[in-house]
């Protein structure tokens, strides 16, 4: 007999488990397939995920207001679908970082590249503000501004930096051209560079061979956008400056850059049809295995024939329930009228009357003696042990008196 006491494992809780192991391996391909962007939260500088006054992140949002397509590279690949690609603010660039630049140049259809000018310390209250602003010396922009003539074999424009700016720019008539910087103004000389967008001071905006420089970028920064029509000019340079395609911000000259891994392509197509394949393996086996938990239960024992086996199953509850006295009483009363009923009794007799009509059937002095005898124990004072014992002993004589024909 199976053990009262262990319970099978419930199906709706092995549902739940397994509902929950697949939603724990989604969350963990997500997370692996997802860049982080901790670094984009925690930026102050010149960049496009940067809130502060200094950084980028009010044009990329006013670019994609306006319906622009923007894309903020974080890897260095190929550029894609690429109508203009934009270097805003960078440092002194390595070799590795020289030899993608210039890669990245000869593929993209237009390049604008934005010179730096200040340098943000970050506000302890405000992790995402810059606490102080602080102007680049001239040299660390020429530095910049030679690395990027080298990448374009040209030589570069000198840098200007004018105590005022007077008199109107100059610029294609169909922008707006009210530009607002702040001091110290940043130009380049008009000797090495084809203007664009200029004054009498110097050169705002101007084409160096293959690539055009911004000098100033308080024009595009987000301190600046708000000034006077900023804003539009910058939109009107950037649309000017654009063929087919979207426009392409590198952030992995500002350290946000993304080392390439499987489990980012494996958050792409077609490499993510892998993963989905993967997933769908691991749903099925767990449906599969819901249907059971823990090892398979061992199929019952078959039940004899005859009537032995209801006998001793009948004295092993007995023995476990502990109340033979009252069963063995009962038993015998059914015995004796079950024999009785056989032996031709009247109907309607009581226990005892069947009791005595049976023991009168029995012609020999000795048998009917014994048998009495078996009756007229108490059941109660009978051992747990013999009471089975007892049991057989009363079922023997009776069955003989009913085969025999008393």
């Amino acid at each position: 007999m199976p053990d009262p006491e262990v319970k099978p494992f419930a199906a709706a809780r092995m549902r739940w488990l397994a509902l929950g192991a697949l939603l724990s391996l989604l969350a963990g391909f997500y997370l692996l397939a997802t860049p982080g962007q901790e670094s984009s939260r925690r930026s102050i500088g010149a960049d496009g995920y940067s809130r502060s006054a200094i950084g980028h992140r009010g044009l990329i949002r006013l670019l994609r207001e306006e319906g622009e397509v923007v894309v903020q590279m974080r890897m260095a690949r190929a550029l894609g679908p690429c109508g203009l690609l934009v270097v805003a603010e960078p440092q002194e660039l390595s070799k590795t970082d020289s030899a993608r630049l210039t890669g990245w140049i000869e593929s993209a259809p237009a390049t604008l590249v934005v010179l730096p000018k200040r340098t943000g310390n970050i506000d302890p209250r405000k992790p995402n503000w810059v606490g102080s602003v602080e102007v680049m010396p001239t040299s660390e922009v020429t530095a910049v501004l030679d690395q990027i003539g080298e990448c374009i074999d040209e030589t570069a424009p000198r840098l200007l930096r004018p105590e005022a700016i007077g008199g109107p720019w100059h610029g294609p008539g169909e922008w707006p051209i009210e530009v607002e910087l702040q001091p110290p103004f940043q130009l380049l000389d008009p000797a090495r560079v084809e203007p664009i967008l200029w004054c009498d001071q110097g050169v705002l905006l101007g084409r160096l061979g293959s690539v055009v420089v911004l000098s100033d970028p308080d024009l595009l920064a987000n301190h600046g956008l708000a000034r006077g029509s900023n804003a539009a000019t910058v939109l009107a340079i950037l649309r000017h400056l654009r063929r087919d395609g979207a426009f392409v911000f590198d952030e992995t000259l500002h350290g946000h850059a993304l080392e390439p891994s499987i489990w980012h392509a494996a958050g792409r197509f077609p490499a993510v049809l892998i993963v989905v394949h993967l997933l769908l393996l691991t749903a099925l086996v767990l449906w599969i295995a819901s249907g059971r938990f823990g090892p398979i239960n061992a199929a019952p024992a078959a039940i004899a024939a005859g009537k032995r086996f209801l006998i001793d199953n009948t004295a092993a509850l007995l023995r476990r329930a502990g109340s033979h006295g009252p069963s063995l009483r009962r038993y015998a009363r059914q015995r004796m009228r079950r024999t009785a009923e056989a032996l031709h009794a009247p109907r309607g007799l009581g226990d005892e009357a069947c009791r005595d009509f049976v023991l009168r059937r029995i012609a020999d002095p000795e048998r009917r003696q014994q048998l009495q005898k078996l009756l007229a124990r108490d059941a109660v004072e009978v051992p747990r042990a013999e009471a089975v014992s007892l049991a057989r002993q009363i079922r023997r004589w009776t069955e003989e008196m009913m085969h025999a024909g008393h």
